[in-house]
């Protein structure tokens, strides 16, 4: 791999970095929407250093082969410092093709299925603002929430309201009903855990997909913090297009 060609890697993996941010919302699919910036900042680093790269190679190449003489005697001092990189280098265009050829989506079903579940938390370390919702209208909750308030409010702030909830359909392996789940990450979607209710009195729809779910919780009568799964009754559902951003 010349310089040139070095050059060219470089800039290949700032628009990479590039297109996914400002072109598209690609990047949601892999991390927080807060990295955006430090993305975009990085692919604008790469493409300068790559084009100035290039640019000074083909400049050097203009100056004729007495330059070329001189540059590369300059570097001879003790060291070889050559034109050419490791053939291994051409690795770094796997990122480019994965954006631009096979555009990987956000982690889904299969990995709901087999990620860690999240756990009930401390009680005494969790508070919750009053359930608001519009006259005669069901609370908008992410499911992030409804689990969390699931395991651990004791004062059972959920029980007979209408809530309304928003996530994509994994089969339940055991076989009793399905889940919709929604995936959290902290960081990336290597450290996404799985937030998930299960519901029983409707059929699955198809794995993947998304929907929208009106209905209740289903109060268990044990204590909050034993319950494995959380119970979701449904009155209404209505499938969605995927969300942009598909993590909490």
């Amino acid at each position: 791999m010349n310089r040139i060609a070095q050059g060219l890697v470089l800039t290949l993996l700032g628009v990479a970095a590039l297109s996914c941010t400002l072109a598209s919302d690609l990047y949601l699919n892999y991390v927080q929407g807060a990295f955006r910036p430090f993305i975009v900042g990085a692919g604008v680093v790469l493409v300068v250093l790559g084009v100035t790269a290039i640019v000074m190679d083909l400049r050097q190449a203009r100056r004729g082969p007495e330059a070329e003489e001189e540059h590369a005697h300059g570097h001879d001092h003790g060291h070889d410092h050559g034109g050419h990189g490791p053939r291994v280098a051409w690795l770094l265009l796997l990122p480019v093709v994965a954006v631009f050829a096979v555009a990987p989506p956000a982690l889904g079903a299969y990995t709901a299925a087999n990620a860690a579940s999240s756990a009930p938390r401390d009680v005494s370390e969790v508070s919750y603002d009053e359930l608001e919702a519009e006259p005669g209208q069901p609370v908008e909750m992410e499911l992030q929430e409804f689990v969390m308030r699931a395991w651990t409010d004791e004062e059972r702030a959920m029980a007979g309201r209408e809530i309304r909830l928003t996530g994509f359909v994994v089969a339940n392996p055991e076989g009793e009903g399905w889940y919709l789940a929604r995936l959290q990450m902290a960081c990336c979607a290597a450290d996404a855990i799985v937030n998930r209710v299960l519901i029983t009195n409707e059929p699955a729809p198809p794995e993947d997909s998304w929907w929208t779910v009106e209905g209740s919780w289903v109060e268990p009568e044990g204590g909050l913090q034993e319950i494995r799964d959380h119970r979701f009754e449904v009155h209404q559902m209505t499938e969605v297009d995927n969300p942009p951003d598909p993590y909490e």
